[in-house]
């Protein structure tokens, strides 16, 4: 980590600890801006980095799927799949794509992915 972003961590952990101190005030965000000296523009700016820290943190980088040299098209669901989730599925292939619907939820696919990914994807989205 630079020197920039060593600067850029604390202001967003002073900030951190603004956010919890506006918030026990029992102020509002305008109130607690003027008291301190602060523009509503600058808190909320703060607010906006600080949440976008907060899920790159938490959200994993999406790393693509190699893909495999065997194409399928259909895909049978587990055995342990609820009928209501079988009812509800469906993937369609054009032969170089697939549409995967789950639950009123479609997602396009390269029809060469594996079907491990599908049942993944397909257990993945099922919870959604």
């Amino acid at each position: 980590m630079n020197a920039k972003q060593k600067l850029h961590q604390a202001h967003l952990q002073e900030w951190a600890s603004r956010f919890t101190d506006q918030k026990a005030s029992g102020l509002t965000v305008k109130q607690w801006c003027e008291q301190n000296h602060f523009s509503i523009h600058t808190y909320n700016y703060w607010k906006h980095l600080l949440k976008e820290e907060i899920v790159d943190q938490m959200l994993p980088d999406i790393v693509p799927l190699p893909a495999p040299t065997v194409a399928t098209s259909v895909l049978p669901l587990e055995p342990d799949t609820h009928d209501s989730i079988r009812a509800n599925c469906a993937i369609h292939s054009n032969g170089s794509t697939a549409m995967l619907t789950v639950n009123g939820i479609s997602i396009e696919i390269d029809a060469s992915v594996s079907e491990e990914f599908l049942r993944t994807l397909i257990r993945a989205v099922r919870h959604a």
